[in-house]
Formats: C-alpha cells, structure tokens, sequence
C-alpha cells in the first residue's frame, strides 16, 4: 500500500487504553520537536498502528483539535507501508493550532523519516 490507494482501517488504530499504555509504559523509542512527539513501540503485527492525544490545553476547541488530527491520520495514512511494525501515538504540545497544514505535515514527514530509520 502507498500513496492514494493506502487506506486506514480499525486495524491500524490504537483503539483500547491497554494499546496506549503499552506505549507509554514500554516506548523503544521517541522522536519530537517543539510541536509534537511521536512515542513508537515495535509490535508483532506486519503493520504500524496509530494513536493519537490532541488534548483541549494543547489544542484548542474542538474544530482545531479535528483538523490536527485529521493531518496526523492523512500523513500517516500516505507513509504507513514504509513505517514498519511499531505501535505509534502522536502528542501534540500547545501552540500547534497556530501552525499552518503544511508546517505540521511537514513535521510529521520528518518524524516519519526519523521512525523509518530506527525500524
């Protein structure tokens, strides 16, 4: 899967609390900027997972905290085939909202890079 025909289906999204702190509990490693962290866990399953905490203090109302998420799920959803097994819930930090379309899927590209590199 990549590009366009890339989907993002229940089985590529951290669903449960138990999948998020496993995460946090055992992350193998991490990639952030002043923006956004990405905490990643390897995982025995042949693909990524996604997660993602867009908290109202970080984020703002519930239109700005939307549109983040939406970007997070479209960027990952365009780099899923080259991510690997891990397990990945993305952090926002405060101030994101203020920062264009481009600027925070240009930042999550690069983490995607960082995350490639380590897998």
């Amino acid at each position: 899967m990549t590009g366009a025909s890339a989907t993002y289906p229940p089985a590529y999204r951290l669903l449960t609390a138990a999948d998020f702190q496993q995460v946090f509990r055992h992350c193998d490693f991490k990639v952030s900027d002043r923006y956004i962290t990405v905490l990643a866990r390897y995982n025995a399953l042949d693909h990524p997972r996604l997660g993602t905490v867009v908290s109202i203090k970080n984020a703002g109302n519930a239109v700005k905290r939307n549109r983040i998420k939406r970007l997070i799920r479209e960027s990952f959803r365009l780099n899923q085939s080259e991510l690997g097994s891990v397990d990945l819930v993305v952090l926002v930090r405060a101030g994101i909202s203020a920062c264009s379309n481009q600027k925070i899927f240009r930042a999550l590209e690069a983490h995607w890079r960082k995350i490639t590199s380590h897998a």
